[in-house]
């Protein structure tokens, strides 16, 4: 039995360390970062309006390898690339990059090029599909011929698996 005005102890926590130093470290080091991007900052804008088809695909993509999120972002960074190099040709200014963006057609092509990925997805693996069926069916007519001229040679029974299986273990 307990015993009166005894009280159980209590084990106390360990308390946790602080590590000095750790916030300024975080803070130096998004400072630069951010100088370091500066001078990226109007590429990097054109890459992420131009590439959403892109990453779109990737959110959306549920196979493990992404192949949808990878042949639609290969074909929309072939459309967003020209305007990428004409941003750099003009000096990297706002007013470019905004130029760059104001126009409809450069919206087209962008876009467009992701479209284009779309349709490489939904139009190629229907042809490499016909074209192994056309070639399975060659090798099976193939091996259909050869078959018959065995039988030609050596009688009806090589075509049937089940006679002659006497030598056989």
């Amino acid at each position: 039995m307990a015993e009166k005005g005894k009280t159980k102890k209590t084990v106390a926590a360990p308390a946790k360390v602080k590590s000095r130093g750790n916030g300024k470290f975080k803070a130096i080091l998004i400072l630069i970062a951010f100088c370091a991007a500066a001078p990226f900052c109007l590429p990097t804008l054109l890459i992420c309006l131009g590439l959403l088809p892109a990453l779109v695909a990737l959110i959306t993509d549920t196979d493990p390898e992404k192949n949808t999120a990878a042949t639609i972002g290969f074909m929309n960074f072939a459309g967003v690339s020209p305007f990428l190099i004409d941003l750099w040709l003009k000096g990297q200014t706002w007013e470019a990059a905004f130029a760059i963006l104001r126009e409809p057609t450069n919206w087209m092509v962008m876009l467009g090029s992701a479209a284009i990925g779309h349709l490489i997805l939904y139009a190629v693996p229907p042809v490499v599909m016909l074209f192994t069926m056309t070639k399975m069916d060659l090798r099976l007519k193939k091996l259909r011929d050869a078959q018959e001229e065995l039988k030609a040679i050596w009688g009806a029974d090589v075509a049937n698996p089940k006679a002659g299986n006497s030598n056989r273990r």
